[in-house]
């Protein structure tokens, strides 16, 4: 099939290029409503969400059990706040007074489900009463460690040295005031933020005497810190990022553009289409995070390489002499049909983020393609429209149109250049662009010159740098630690001390169900299970409802159910042993295993470890382990399990898709494998060459080279062929225009995002930074490979196969 042959698909495009020239009234009030009501519906109901959960599926058994340990009508565990108190005096009675205040402030709160401190230990081995001697204070918790090895763990959690101790305040499920919403209601508030205020004010309200430090610590207290800095850092990036496409899309258009204001045309187009995105995540209930931000750039980069595509076609055809209207219809029909061929293939690759483990991943795959559909649908409309409205009759006639074309559009009058018109463009067949040409065009037509040269040299390097991106894909390293992805803070640093102080600085919950879970037979496995795990090297001590009991019967559970269950009611109300009430699980219990700091693997190990020692003394109960290091854990195994799976199926669809769009299996596979698979191996080697890690966002930097890259591919290719079947033109004249005409339009687009990304790249957290490095990089590859290696490998094809031969 030659590139003019007439079909449904290229005259509907063109009857809607002429609709929206002839009606533009219509389509700026359609618009505008449009506009309206997804900015409404956005207002309303779209937020920023923050939080780890957010990163596992709702529906998943990980995140299932995390939400019943911290669910308030059941354990209400899960979240620790820690209040480190450091002094040199820190077993006079005067400090443990001031951590007994400290205590009781915490739990007036009514936040926390329990608050456990030094000064609890103090109160329980000295009968409910705190000493008036230092020598007192000591005896009373020697006496609580030497209860037995629970008890003792228990209090090194708390007075982990002789200068430090720690109140750990326990929280699951929290109501947020409405009134800790920000902006406008944009950022609601967190339990996280809302509970750390609720500390810090507390603190406040308690004497501390001068020789006591108090610092407020903590896994929510650092990510409330660090959450609470990511939205006013992404709106003054995006500002940034904003301001630089905005100067790179002026600045590559401007040499194209016979009036530079018109370059709003393109980015006013793409904005548009980014209301009515918000306006999407509105309707299906999507929310911005850390993740989702990121589409902005996404959707805004892709949009604009849309409009520019149109943009510039509808002045060629002006050029050649096509009144608006005309030019309107004839752009919208090649041109068109090219964008709505790449707004496939893009849409196709990020679509196949719908596969990835990890939620926000999965929405930001489906917006970035909504986003892109939008955006072609205004190119085809909205732009059309302003640029047929807005058209002072300013260009210039440089290439009258053939066969009459001219002729027809313009009432059977053709027109002609005058003595005072630039010489035309070079055509096709002229072999080098002239002098008065703009310097820009000038190298891509060298460019093209020495890739037609020697393109089989030029495949040969390509390859061999592909080569080595694939020989390292592999090796780019993945995130292990949470912390990692999180900027270097004053509480980040508060954390790292709590880390390196406390013995147990994190939990892992074993929840055991059972028809009977308070009967003596259950508890004897459970104890069983418990010592089975102490013996772990992570595992410094267990606590539950089986400890309090041995605690409180000389380390031996009860032969009757009647005394058992008055013990653990006993022991419920103890501040020592926050084990939580029996009538709220009845039949079911948590088994607390305090943990050392351990991290990456060693979590998985644990995990592992734990599953198996709870499998084989807990064999007829139901056991689930949880807690927020397996959560985090679970994240982290997402993002690399994903990644795999989401680029094969993007690049096996892709492929499929343009198989049968080109009508050439020959064709799909030049385009899938010069542009997208090249810029994705040359993107790993990078990674790997710069130490830029796998994590949640860098993942998904397949699926976008895919979605961006090969509609740059297609923009060339497809101008490549329409220069070969229309024009007549040989191979390698026929790549030089199309390198040519397609050079300001797709190297500006892929310069707005790669900028615009770019600006992440200084971003203060590490999950942004690389993310942003990473997409830059894509963006950089799919550029060159575009423009270098598919070219070499077409001209190739055109040499050796009739991959190009006329239907």
């Amino acid at each position: 099939m030659t590139d003019d042959e007439s079909t449904p698909l290229r005259d509907g495009l063109e009857r809607v290029g002429r609709f929206s020239a002839e009606n533009r009234r219509t389509v700026f009030s359609v618009v505008a409503v449009l506009v309206v009501v997804s900015l409404a519906i956005a207002g309303a109901s779209v937020q920023m969400s923050l939080g780890m959960e957010l990163y596992i599926d709702d529906d998943s058994q990980t995140n299932q059990n995390w939400q019943e340990v911290k669910a308030d009508d059941t354990f209400d565990l899960g979240n620790n706040v820690f209040v480190m108190v450091e002094t040199d005096h820190l077993y006079e009675p005067e400090t443990i007074r001031t951590i007994d205040r400290l205590d009781r402030r915490y739990a007036a709160s009514g936040e926390f489900s329990s608050v456990t401190s030094l000064a609890d230990v103090v109160r329980r081995g000295n009968g409910g009463e705190i000493p008036d001697t230092e020598r007192e204070v000591r005896a009373s918790i020697a006496r609580v460690e030497s209860t037995d090895s629970s008890a003792a763990a228990l209090v090194s959690n708390v007075n982990p040295d002789r200068e430090t101790a720690l109140i750990v305040a326990t929280y699951g499920e929290v109501d947020v005031p409405p009134s800790d919403a920000q902006y406008f209601g944009f950022l609601p508030g967190t339990a996280a933020g809302y509970l750390t205020d609720e500390v810090a004010d507390a603190t406040d309200h308690v004497h501390v005497p001068p020789h006591v430090d108090v610092t407020v610590t903590g896994a929510p207290v650092f990510e409330n810190a660090a959450f609470g800095l990511m939205l006013p850092e992404m709106i003054q990036l995006f500002a940034v990022a904003f301001a630089i496409i905005f100067s790179v899309v002026f600045l590559v258009m401007r040499g194209r553009l016979y009036r530079t204001w018109k370059v709003f045309l393109p980015v006013g187009t793409a904005l548009v289409a980014l209301v009515y995105m918000l306006g999407m995540m509105g309707v299906v209930g999507f929310n911005f995070n850390a993740i989702m931000l990121g589409v902005l750039p996404i959707a805004l980069g892709l949009g604009i390489d849309f409009s520019l595509q149109l943009h510039t076609r509808y002045i060629e055809e002006r050029e050649k002499g096509y009144e608006p209207v005309d030019a309107a219809g004839a752009a919208a029909r090649t041109t068109g049909n090219t964008l709505l061929l790449a707004m496939a293939t893009t849409s196709i690759g990020l679509g196949a983020l719908l596969v990835s483990a990890v939620p926000p991943t999965r929405q930001l795959g489906a917006t970035a393609a909504f986003g892109v559909i939008a955006a072609t649908a205004l190119s085809l409309t909205l732009l059309v429209a302003l640029l047929v409205e807005l058209d002072g009759d300013e260009y210039e006639t440089v290439d009258a149109p053939s066969d009459g074309d001219a002729a027809a559009a313009d009432g059977g009058n053709p027109p002609s250049p005058d003595a005072d018109q630039p010489a035309p463009e070079p055509s096709a067949d002229d072999g080098v662009l002239g002098d008065d040409e703009p310097a820009f065009e000038r190298f891509i037509g060298s460019l093209s010159g020495g890739i037609a040269a020697a393109p089989l040299l030029v495949v040969v390097l390509m390859l061999a740098a592909i080569g080595g991106g694939a020989a390292v894909y592999h090796d780019v390293e993945t995130t292990q630690e949470m912390l990692d992805y999180w900027p270097d803070i004053e509480q980040r640093d508060d954390l790292a001390e709590l880390e390196d102080t406390a013995q147990s600085p994190n939990v892992i919950y074993l929840v055991v169900e059972g028809k009977d879970a308070y009967s003596p037979t259950t508890f004897r496995r459970a104890s069983a299970f418990e010592t089975a795990i102490e013996d772990h090297d992570d595992v410094n001590a267990a606590m539950s409802p089986v400890t309090a009991v041995e605690i409180a019967n000389d380390g031996e559970i009860p032969e009757s159910r009647t005394r058992l269950v008055e013990t653990v009611d006993r022991q419920a109300a103890s501040e020592l042993m926050p084990i939580g009430d029996r009538a709220d699980t009845p039949d079911r219990f948590v088994i607390q295993l305090f943990v050392a700091d351990i991290g990456g693997q060693e979590v998985r190990h644990l995990i592992d470890d734990t599953e198996a020692v709870a499998d084989k003394h807990l064999a007829t109960e139901r056991t689930a382990v949880t807690g927020k290091p397996v959560v985090n854990r679970n994240v982290i195994e997402n993002v690399t399990s994903g990644r795999d799976p989401m680029t094969v199926l993007s690049f096996g669809m892709a492929t499929a898709f343009l198989a049968l769009a080109l009508r050439s299996l020959r064709e799909s596979v030049l385009l899938v494998v010069s542009v997208a698979i090249s810029a994705v191996m040359l993107i790993s080697m990078a990674m790997y060459a710069l130490g830029i890690p796998w994590n949640p966002l860098t993942v998904a930097t397949g699926s976008i080279a895919l979605g961006a890259g090969i509609t740059y591919g297609i923009h060339v290719h497809e101008r490549f062929k329409e220069e070969l079947y229309v024009n007549n033109a040989a191979p390698a004249a026929a790549m030089r225009e199309a390198m040519v005409r397609k050079s300001r339009p797709v190297i500006g687009s892929g310069a707005t995002t790669l900028f615009g990304f770019g600006a992440l790249g200084i971003s203060d957290f590490p999950v942004l930074a690389n993310f942003g490095i990473a997409v830059a990089l894509a963006m950089t590859f799919a550029l060159v490979t575009a423009f270098v290696f598919l070219p070499a490998a077409a001209l190739l094809l055109a040499r050796w196969t009739a991959t190009y031969d006329a239907a």
